[in-house]
C-alpha cells in the first residue's frame, strides 16, 4: 500500500465541542518522505492550526479605524510533497479562501498565490528570514489598479504570530488601509493523556459496580446517555440507566473478571472504546455464581458534571455466542 498524507487535519463537529468545521482531504504520494519532518521547510513554523488570538482583528477599508470579534476563525497550513512549500486552508466566517507559499531556494524568492471570496485573488513574491518571518509584496484583484500590499508575517513566539497587511499607492505612499492581527496555535490533542483519562474513567465505574455505588456509577454517565444492553433492551436517558443498575445492584454482586481494551477511537472531546469483557454475577439471596461476558462498544465525551471530566453517551453490548 502507497504511503498517504493528507492536506488538512480531520477536525470533528463532536457533541459538547468547539471544534473547526474542516472536515476535505487530498491525499498524494509522499514518496517514503516523513510528512510530520518540516525541519528544512522554510515555512515549517507555520506548520499547523491556527486561530484569531482572542477574536480580535483590527482593520480600516476607508472609514474609521476599527477592532471587531470574528470567533470561529480556522486556518490549517501544511507542507506539501516538497520541503519547499505550504498550503493553508481559511475557514471560519466568510469570506473563506487558500494561500499558496513556494520558495525557491536557488534565488530565497517566496511565490504567493492565493484567493478568497468570488474575486479576492492575490499574486506576489517576498521573502522568509532565518527567523521563519515572511514578507511579501502583493497586488489583489477587486483593489484600486496600481495599489499593492506589504505583508508582514513575525514570530512573537513558537506559538504565535502577527500578521500586518498595508496598503500602498502607485507612489508608494500609505493609502491608511490595513489590516491585522495575531494568531495563535491550537492545541493538539493529547491522545496518551485522554487514553489515561479513559482508562481512569473506566476502572471507576467498575469499582463502582463491585462496591454497589449506584451514585457513584450515575455521576459518570451524561444525562442523555443511551444503552443497549441487549437487542430488546434499549435504555433512553440516565434515569432509565441507573434505575436498570439499581434493580441488578439490589440483587446481584458484580465483579468484572475481564476487561481488555480492543481499541480507543479518540476524536478531540469524543472517544469511541471497543472492549471485551466479562463479569461474575453473585445472586445476594444465595445461589451459584455466574458469568457474563461479551464486547461492548463505548462512546465518551467531556462532561463537567462528572468527577473524571469524562462520561458515557452511548454503549451497546454483545454478548459472547461462545
Amino acid at each position: 500500500m502507497k504511503p498517504y498524507v493528507s492536506v488538512l487535519l480531520l477536525c470533528w463537529l463532536t457533541l459538547g465541542s468547539s471544534a473547526f468545521a474542516q472536515i476535505e482531504t487530498i491525499p498524494f504520494e509522499l514518496n517514503g518522505r516523513n510528512p510530520k519532518d518540516v525541519s528544512l521547510n522554510p515555512f515549517g513554523k507555520f506548520v499547523g492550526e491556527w486561530t484569531l488570538k482572542d477574536d480580535n482583528w483590527t482593520h480600516n477599508w476607508g472609514g474609521e479605524t476599527e477592532t471587531i470579534q470574528i470567533p470561529g476563525h480556522h486556518t490549517v497550513s501544511r507542507q506539501l510533497n516538497t520541503n519547499n512549500s505550504l498550503l493553508s486552508i481559511i475557514d471560519g466566517p466568510e469570506p473563506n479562501g487558500h494561500i499558496f507559499w513556494s520558495y525557491n531556494p536557488n534565488t530565497g524568492e517566496v511565490q504567493h498565490l492565493s484567493s478568497f471570496g468570488d474575486i479576492r485573488a492575490g499574486s506576489g513574491a517576498g521573502t522568509v528570514n532565518e527567523k521563519g518571518d515572511v514578507s511579501l509584496r502583493l497586488v489583489f484583484e477587486g483593489e484600486p489598479k496600481g495599489t499593492y500590499r506589504i505583508y508582514h508575517y513575525k514570530w512573537i513566539n513558537s506559538d504565535e504570530y502577527h500578521m500586518k497587511s498595508v496598503q500602498y499607492n502607485a507612489q508608494n505612499e500609505p493609502t491608511g488601509l490595513f489590516y491585522e492581527g495575531s494568531f495563535v496555535r491550537i492545541a493538539k490533542v493529547d491522545e496518551a493523556l485522554i487514553r489515561q483519562q479513559i482508562l481512569d474513567h473506566g476502572q471507576k465505574i467498575r469499582d463502582a459496580f463491585a462496591a454497589g455505588d449506584v451514585e457513584k456509577i450515575k455521576s459518570l454517565h451524561h444525562p442523555e446517555v443511551k444503552k443497549a444492553l441487549g437487542y430488546k433492551d434499549l435504555k433512553n436517558g440516565r434515569e432509565a440507566v441507573i434505575q436498570g443498575v439499581a434493580e441488578t445492584l439490589k440483587n446481584y454482586s458484580l465483579t468484572f473478571v475481564k476487561n481488555e481494551v480492543e481499541s480507543l477511537l479518540i476524536q478531540e472531546d469524543l472517544v469511541i472504546e471497543q472492549t471485551q469483557f466479562s463479569i461474575q454475577g453473585t445472586p445476594k439471596a444465595g445461589g451459584d455464581s455466574f458469568i457474563f461476558s461479551g464486547r461492548t462498544m463505548v462512546t465518551y465525551v467531556k462532561y463537567k458534571g462528572s468527577p473524571t471530566g469524562w462520561a458515557t453517551i452511548r454503549e451497546i453490548i454483545q454478548p459472547a455466542t461462545e
